[in-house]
């Protein structure tokens, strides 16, 4: 998997990102998600065929289908700093398992599989867990219906907080949108994400829904967008998004964070940040936790 500049500044500015650490240095590093793009150069569902995932849907008599598969969840971790334009990296897959967790519409299959990225010399420098839901979608119901959970909301309180990455600090909020079907089309370019879903109306309606709607990973790269604006570009070192809601077109984004805690690992000072990411009714859309480098 190589690392474009190219596409670094194409991934960029779909999530909204115009910082010049992107757009113009010839070692760019990536945006937190970037590694979506994977599968540009990866078949992720296969690992739905490999030997141990066949034996997990037969252990739980559960019949394949991969387009039952909606996803909830990815989660970033990177050993270091991020990778930079000109790094090639060594993708391999693994199936983790699928569990059974009881959601309020019932019995609900949770479906992971982990991506490694290794450099030249092996070394591993970020992985990837994707976490889907195994489910079918009844007609005339978008899979929030479903799978929607209930997000702890922000504190609202005011604080003078000490400095940028104290414990309570909050960032002012940062509106994205309102989302177009070019902003979704840009992104699904940009990232590898072509399903139909996304950018046919009429297909979209077929499955249920009223409309097309984004794609959950470009909430998520607002995320990302929002939290760089704070720590920079070269910080990030987890980044978990948790998709809670379907945005339609024409909805405005609100992102907001506040910083949880700050710790030290293997000797390296961090903040905790708890983001979310809101639509024009106060629904959260995407949610979750990152960690980044502070010095």
């Amino acid at each position: 998997m190589p690392i474009e500049r190219g596409k670094i500044r194409e991934y960029a500015l779909a999530t909204g990102n115009a910082r010049s650490e992107y757009l113009e240095d010839d070692r760019a590093p990536i945006p937190p998600t970037f590694l979506a793009t994977v599968v540009f150069w990866e078949d992720l569902l296969a690992v739905y065929e490999t030997p141990e995932a066949t034996c997990a849907w037969n252990d739980l008599k559960l019949e394949r289908d991969v387009r039952n598969l909606l996803s909830l969840e990815q989660e970033y971790i990177f050993h270091g700093p991020v990778p930079r334009a000109g790094d090639v990296l060594e993708t391999s897959v693994r199936f983790i398992g699928l569990e059974v967790k009881q959601a309020r519409s019932g019995p609900l299959t949770l479906a992971r599989f982990m991506v490694a990225f290794r450099d030249r010399t092996h070394e591993l420098r970020a992985e990837c867990l994707y976490t889907s839901a195994y489910l079918s979608v009844p007609a005339g119901r978008g899979p929030e219906s479903t799978v929607k959970r209930e997000s702890a909301p922000i504190a609202a309180r005011v604080e003078t907080p000490l400095g940028p990455h104290a414990v309570g600090a909050r960032f002012a909020p940062r509106r994205f949108g309102p989302v177009t079907m070019t902003d979704i089309v840009r992104y699904q370019g940009a990232s590898g994400d072509m399903n139909p879903m996304h950018h046919d109306d009429e297909l979209a309606r077929s499955a249920g829904y009223p409309a097309a709607f984004s794609v959950g990973m470009l909430g998520a790269g607002y995320l990302g967008t929002y939290c760089t604006e704070a720590f920079g570009v070269d910080t990030v070192r987890r980044f978990r998004t948790r998709f809670r809601k379907v945005v339609y077109r024409g909805e405005t984004l609100t992102a907001t964070a506040e910083v949880l805690r700050e710790f030290d690992s293997h000797g390296e000072a961090r903040a905790e940040v708890r983001m979310s990411l809101t639509d024009g009714s106060g629904a959260v859309v995407v949610d979750g936790t990152a960690e980044f480098a502070t010095r």
